[in-house]
């Protein structure tokens, strides 16, 4: 399961603060400025890539940030961008080390 969260700079100190927790780290997530991903959003995106219990107890540790979960066609055009640039350093390396 993948979700992905929009909040703006104003919040990056606490966004990144709340990131450091060993459930994050262990769980994974990417973050991304919103120009990177293709969007005219100013702000970056957090991705979240791991179980159904893993996004929530996500979602429940990051209530009080007050981010905003995509959904609808804007959260289908940004995962995708998520999942491509995996791929892509999935395959570097795949050259790097085949």
């Amino acid at each position: 399961m993948e979700s992905v969260y929009y909040y703006e700079d104003t919040k990056n100190k606490d966004v990144l603060a709340i990131l450091e927790d060993d459930f994050f780290k262990r769980t994974g997530y990417t973050v991304r400025e919103c120009k990177l991903m293709g969007s005219q959003r100013k702000g970056s995106f957090l991705y979240i890539k791991g179980s159904p219990e893993d996004i929530d107890r996500a979602e429940k540790m990051m209530a009080g940030l007050k981010l905003l979960k995509l959904e609808g066609e804007e959260n289908t055009k940004i995962t995708a961008a998520f999942v491509a640039e995996e791929e892509s350093a999935a395959s570097g390396m795949g050259m790097i080390f085949g």
